[in-house]
């Protein structure tokens, strides 16, 4: 007869040797003395719970789940059981049911620092940003030295406006681990944020932005292969005015998992002259970046190259106004014109050396359609003066484009000024702010492009051409004002983005344009009572 004590010492050795296998990676072996221990006991809670955390592991989370649960339909829920459920039932897309498993893994045992750390996790998720601190702060307090929730805390406290406090918790990761290039490389996204702010504070060192580039350079050196970390480090150099420096690290963005554009067959072009062939430029990224870079396509055929710029079909009769260039708006059309060689619209600067002093500054760069122009001058009359305004960027969420956002009351100070009508140019749900604020009767909404899918800004583009200024939030209307050659000014946060520079109220870019900063309060209240000044100067 086999003895209970010596069978049940055989199982726990068993486990053990199963646990062993498991925390060296060995995850054959370990499912081989988990399932040994299953089949001699199938109603064994801990197999059950490791054979789980292997199934999670192993991306079998809906397994892993149906096993956490049988675990504990044999013995009283476990808080460790209830951890590995929460962490399987938010990967399976059931935050909610995950946050409740954690919350009773907690109220089963307080101190189990992991289950703070996943809660954390999912309310950062779900953006519940100071919930999510106050989960991870428990879970640091509780276990210190854990480089990933230190991480994962200070990418949250980047996100609510707290760098410095970030900055500390990416600098205990690394003494923990100095060869996490991916935390190098927070730490220098971190320190350019504090650049920014100590320019808004009227510092005028670049320390932080040397100190962020040293951290990239530590970053690439550990990970050769991190094109993300030298793509942003050449926006740090681009900021600073090292164009040459900057467009050369700004190209590893073609060594993204998903590039910012879509390369070609054909050979790629590196500034040689190629008689017989032409040079395609295809664009890439948002519709500001498009209209900003287009400039280069008719520098290049001033040059004498013959040159393809390469649009979605909606920026094409925008963009037919650029002189010496052809448009195509598909790669389709391409095999007509063989041999060529081809660029990413936004590396034009890299091939031709340009820095903030070489940089053409023409007037203009595109043109509106004289039809619609006149259209629209007979509609929008002849108020005394003219004001466009666009207030949101889009992502009304927690990325860098909703931070350039701006709430519309702050226009107030535009809208207050004697003989100004404003014109609002903004597209999408961000039109119905209007009916919220007080002066909306001084806001006057025009159908103009009214498909977002066609067309792009040629209504737009007539419309602004009647304006007597333009002032937006960083959004592509900015751009299209420049290169029409028309006033504008654009009020940026303090993060604000490489190609707005430091420290100076113009921009290499469009002559036509200034540029109005947030200071260290980072309030547009003020951002606007400038620029009402600067407009009300234009209006004597």
């Amino acid at each position: 007869m086999t003895d209970p004590t010596t069978d049940h010492k055989t199982m726990a050795q068993l486990l053990q040797q199963g646990l062993f296998h498991h925390r060296q990676g060995q995850i054959q072996q370990a499912m081989e003395r988990y399932g040994e221990v299953l089949q001699k006991d199938p109603k064994n809670a801990d197999a059950l719970y490791y054979v789980a955390v292997v199934a999670c592991q192993e991306g079998q989370f809906k397994q892993g789940v149906d096993l956490l649960r049988r675990a504990m339909t044999l013995v009283p829920p476990e808080a460790r059981m209830l951890n590995a459920l929460g962490q399987a039932l938010d990967r399976l897309g059931q935050p909610l049911e995950a946050i409740k498993a954690l919350d009773q893994a907690i109220a089963l045992d307080p101190k189990l620092a992991a289950a703070h750390a996943n809660r954390a996790n999912i309310l950062t998720d779900a953006g519940m940003a100071l919930e999510a601190l106050k989960s991870f702060d428990r879970a640091l307090e509780l276990a210190p030295d854990q480089p990933t929730e230190l991480i994962n805390r200070g990418g949250l406290l980047e996100l609510v406006g707290r760098p410095e406090d970030a900055l500390k918790d990416y600098d205990r990761a690394i003494a923990l681990d100095p060869n996490l290039a991916e935390v190098q490389a927070n730490r220098g996204a971190v320190l350019k944020d504090l650049g920014l702010l100590d320019m808004a504070r009227g510092k005028t060192d670049t320390t932080r932005f040397n100190d962020a580039i040293a951290a990239y350079d530590r970053a690439v050196k550990i990970k050769r292969g991190l094109h993300e970390a030298y793509a942003a480090r050449g926006q740090i150099k681009l900021m600073t005015g090292d164009w040459i420096g900057g467009f050369n690290d700004y190209d590893h963005r073609a060594e993204f998992a998903n590039p910012t554009f879509k390369p070609l067959a054909d050979p790629r072009w590196h500034g040689e002259k190629r008689d017989g062939e032409r040079i395609v430029l295809v664009a890439e990224q948002g519709l500001g970046d498009i209209i900003q870079f287009a400039r280069f396509a008719p520098l290049l055929a001033a040059q004498g190259h013959d040159v393809v710029l390469l649009v979605r079909k909606g920026m094409a009769p925008l963009l037919s106004t650029l002189k010496g260039v052809t448009i195509v708006t598909d790669a389709a059309e391409l095999e007509a014109m063989r041999p060529l060689r081809w660029l990413p619209l936004m590396s034009a600067p890299r091939v031709l050396a340009t820095t903030p002093e070489t940089l053409p500054r023409a007037a203009a760069y595109l043109t509106a359609e004289p039809a619609r122009i006149a259209h629209w001058a007979d509609k929008i009359g002849a108020a005394p003066f003219k004001i466009g305004i666009t207030w949101s960027a889009g992502n009304p969420d927690r990325t860098q484009a909703a931070n350039r956002n701006i709430p519309l009351t702050a226009f107030k100070a535009l809208a207050d000024l004697p003989g100004v009508e404003l014109i609002a140019l903004q597209k999408g749900p961000a039109v119905a702010d209007i009916r919220g604020v007080a002066f909306r009767d001084k806001i006057r909404t025009i159908e103009a492009d009214p498909s977002p899918d066609a067309d792009y800004f040629l209504d737009t583009a007539a419309v602004i051409s009647q304006l007597d200024l333009v002032v937006s939030c960083d959004t592509s209307i900015v751009h299209l004002a420049g290169a029409l050659g028309r006033p504008v000014f654009t009020a940026v946060p303090v993060i604000s983005d490489w190609r707005w520079m430091l420290n100076r109220d113009d921009s290499p870019w469009y002559p036509s344009l200034r540029v109005f900063r947030q200071d260290a309060a980072q309030q547009w209240g003020p951002v606007f009572a400038r620029i009402a000044a600067a407009a009300g100067q234009r209006l004597k």
